[in-house]
């Protein structure tokens, strides 16, 4: 009976820190919001993945994901101690470009300092390709600053580090955060991505919230309705 009950309450943490807290739906009001100007929008997978495909067919296209705006909180750059997606890079030819990559807003300080029209300064994290194994088609957790610590992100998956940063504007971890986003380079020649999982993980950063997580799971596939019938 014991090790029963033991069983049972393994179980019901395992599923807590499984879940997603955010879920979107391919095609739906939410994901226009968090594609934003991506051209093209995210697809299905045909070989029955269940998250967002994005292929560029031609041109300057790219992805912009967006997954956090701070526009009505007080995050500090310095409290966000993980950024991370899990899916694969679908098309692979050791180029940079065809590497995706996480870049933070900050809050424009309205002073003379911005660097952008609607931003005070930019910060890209990217996968040093020559230090890292990318595989095609391979799901793994890529992950900037720390490694994430939810299970479903971490588990059974490679974890490729993006541990360089290029900075458009000065880099102050004080700043507040504006937004964060998945991106793509418009110059690749060529670009799939497959994401099933995209979020952050952030220190405590104000009184009365704790340490916090955005995850976010993106679902491609739509869900028809089972059609039964009774004898």
């Amino acid at each position: 009976m014991l090790l029963k009950k033991i069983i049972h309450s393994i179980i019901i943490f395992t599923n807590s820190i499984m879940d997603s807290n955010y879920q979107v739906r391919r095609m739906s009001n939410a994901a226009t919001a968090v594609q934003a100007d991506s051209l093209p929008l995210a697809k299905v997978c045909p070989d029955g993945r269940s998250g967002w495909l994005y292929e560029k067919n031609n041109g300057a296209q790219k992805f912009n994901y967006y997954f956090y705006s701070g526009a009505h909180e007080n995050m500090m750059m310095k409290r966000i101690s993980s950024i991370y997606f899990v899916g694969s890079i679908d098309a692979w030819t050791d180029q940079q470009s065809e590497l995706p990559f996480f870049v933070v807003y900050t809050k424009m300080k309205m002073d003379g300092t911005d660097a952008g029209s609607w931003y005070h300064s930019k910060h890209v994290y990217a996968l040093h390709k020559d230090s890292q194994l990318v595989r095609p088609g391979e799901k793994c957790c890529f992950y900037a600053l720390d490694m994430p610590h939810k299970a479903e992100s971490v588990h059974g998956h490679r974890h490729l580090s993006f541990m360089t940063r290029i900075d458009d504007g000065e880099y102050n971890p004080d700043d507040e955060v504006l937004a964060v986003s998945l991106q793509s380079d418009s110059a690749a020649a060529q670009c799939s991505v497959y994401i099933e999982n995209m979020g952050m993980e952030m220190d405590s950063f104000a009184r009365r919230v704790g340490d916090s997580i955005i995850d976010m799971k993106l679902i491609g596939i739509t869900m028809t309705p089972r059609i039964t019938h009774e004898a």
